[in-house]
């Protein structure tokens, strides 16, 4: 039996406790990769949940029509480190990557992947119509202003993770080494050329997000301070500010100590001033901190991902036998 050609288009899909949703994620998806001409094969990452989604994609993958890879990571390392395994593992002229809540429809993926060209080596599909709550809208609004303003792309959903690129691009992309990477805005500072095209969003299914609270805070705070010493300048002058009112407060009740002599002392005064710039202070202290601890994690120099298996089903032998 020959070896596997390489597939015009690897399909990359995070999992995390997605056992139930595998049948629709392969029928569907299987239904889509039928007429990709050149043959496509399927990457699905587990990111560590403590379900069956590994056994059970297994299942599914030994009766499907085509090529597919099965990685499951040691441990829950999040979205953005299993996408990258998921890239890592991809053998396709080209990469698409999708939700595995098909929120995103793989239907769409043919026009996507029919957009790219040597102009456009990178296809994003923008939700035209977000089947979202408002504070997830107002939230994806704000970060996609804020980081089209840093890496001088101009999107309109900087969130949207359903993109298709060209093995190129890809490649540039796993050169990347750094331990907080948010793959939208790593594409942006490439300088790659991005097209997005309109595609249709579905609402949620009753699971709701799988983003906690607390990784949407590490998120944000990843995409503000990963991709701009902005911060850090707006602190620095907020110290310098800080440090001009305290040296004019203090000259201020010096003169009328001076002046009033035995006068009202002005203690509640001095109280409120030092209040303000403690708290610009513990600001100050507070960001510092973050981008020390950004650094701190990149000093360990841990791996992003650590792979517990790897399962490739439906390929041909590549021993020839």
């Amino acid at each position: 039996m020959p070896i596997d050609p390489t597939p015009t288009l690897s399909l990359v899909i995070p999992l995390y406790r997605d056992e139930d949703a595998l049948v629709e994620i392969f029928q569907r998806c299987g239904d889509v990769m039928d007429g990709v001409a050149g043959g496509a094969e399927l990457v699905l990452v587990d990111d560590g949940g403590l379900d069956r989604t590994t056994p059970r994609a297994a299942e599914l993958a030994r009766d499907f029509r085509h090529p597919t890879t099965i990685v499951r990571l040691a441990r829950n390392f999040g979205q953005h480190a299993a996408v990258f395994a998921g890239l890592a593992h991809a053998r396709g002229n080209a990469v698409a990557t999708l939700d595995s809540d098909l929120q995103y429809p793989p239907e769409e993926i043919p026009m996507m992947l029919a957009e790219i060209s040597a102009d456009y080596p990178v296809v994003s599909g923008y939700r035209a119509s977000r089947k979202d709550p408002l504070g997830r809208k107002l939230i994806t609004g704000a970060l996609t202003r804020w980081l089209n303003r840093k890496t001088g792309a101009q999107l309109r959903d900087f969130g949207s993770m359903f993109r298709v690129y060209d093995r190129p691009t890809v490649d540039l992309m796993l050169r990347f080494t750094e331990r907080h990477r948010y793959v939208p805005a790593i594409v942006a500072w490439l300088g790659v050329s991005i097209r997005e095209v309109p595609i249709t969003h579905a609402p949620r299914g009753e699971q709701g997000s799988r983003y906690r609270i607390s990784a949407l805070v590490d998120l944000v705070l990843d995409m503000i301070t990963g991709y701009s010493v902005f911060p850090l300048r707006v602190i620095t002058t907020l110290g310098l500010l800080a440090s001009v009112v305290g040296f004019l407060g203090t000259l201020i009740f010096i003169v009328y100590r001076v002046v009033a002599g035995a006068g009202v002392s002005g203690t509640v005064s001095a109280f409120a001033l030092i209040f303000a710039l403690l708290a610009i202070q513990l600001l100050i202290v507070a960001l510092i901190g973050e981008y020390v601890g950004r650094i701190y994690n990149e000093a360990k120099a841990r791996p992003y991902y650590v792979i517990g298996e790897v399962q490739e089903l439906g390929r041909s032998d590549p021993t020839g036998v």
